[in-house]
């Protein structure tokens, strides 16, 4: 049993010991913690976090409201608001993408639904609030733009390429830059140049998340993205028995 009152001091003090969950820090009790009320037998409080971690937004309130119990059995309600923190402009990684997570979706062949797994995981992440940019690096066989029904070619403003925008989600694919009848023919200097491109002069703007559908197999492609970006995750597909 906790002899402490209950009291906004102790419920700050609690919520300081909790890891904020994209960057595994304490929280912030200036920044990241807002408004506490205490009513009867019943507590709530704002925290605030950035939309890199909206996926797991639920989860986190549970565990504050977890901690606060734990400290005050007595305390039977516990109201957990999630608020937007305004995250610093991420660094620029090697190419100039700011981009707080990058995540690869590959297979070893072709065929196995890799581009759907791809596209259904930026379009869920949208769904929860993230920010969320979409890479269709597959140059051979691009079939993202058909996937999300767009079409069109690239305009560039001040000197970057416009992604076409599924809603809020930016996408860029080599499908956008060839005419449909072309066959992409690229190797060595000239595909790592192209998928360099793609990457530096795109206006991806401040992203939660980027996420990369890969060629299948282990060609170019796969060699170049790990030489230019740090990758934070990645996803094998493959076909099911049967």
């Amino acid at each position: 049993m906790n002899d402490k009152p209950l009291n906004e001091q102790a419920i700050r003090a609690i919520l300081a010991q909790l890891p904020d969950p994209e960057t595994g820090h304490k929280l912030n009790p200036d920044k990241q913690v807002d408004a506490i009320a205490i009513h009867d037998d019943g507590v709530r409080c704002a925290v605030r976090l950035t939309t890199h971690s909206w996926p797991v937004k639920d989860e986190f309130a549970k565990s504050v409201s977890d901690a606060i119990t734990s400290q005050f059995p007595g305390v039977r309600n516990v109201e957990v608001d999630i608020e937007l923190l305004e995250r610093a402009t991420p660094r620029k990684g090697t190419v100039g993408l700011r981009a707080k997570s990058i995540i690869a979706v590959g297979s070893g062949k072709g065929g196995v639904g890799k581009s759907t797994v791809a596209t259904s995981l930026a379009l869920t992440l949208d769904k929860l609030g993230c920010k969320v940019g979409l890479l269709d690096a597959d140059v051979y066989g691009p079939s993202v733009p058909h996937l999300l029904g767009l079409e069109g070619r690239i305009e560039i403003y001040d000197g970057k390429m416009q992604p076409v925008r599924f809603h809020e989600i930016p996408v860029m694919s080599m499908g956008f830059l060839v005419k449909p009848d072309e066959a992409v023919v690229w190797r060595g200097p000239m595909l790592h140049g192209s998928i360099s491109q793609l990457l530096r002069d795109t206006d991806w703007g401040d992203l939660d998340y980027l996420i990369v559908d890969m060629p299948p197999g282990t060609g170019d492609v796969a060699l170049s993205l790990s030489q230019l970006l740090p990758m934070t995750g990645s996803v094998i597909v493959r076909r099911g028995p049967g």
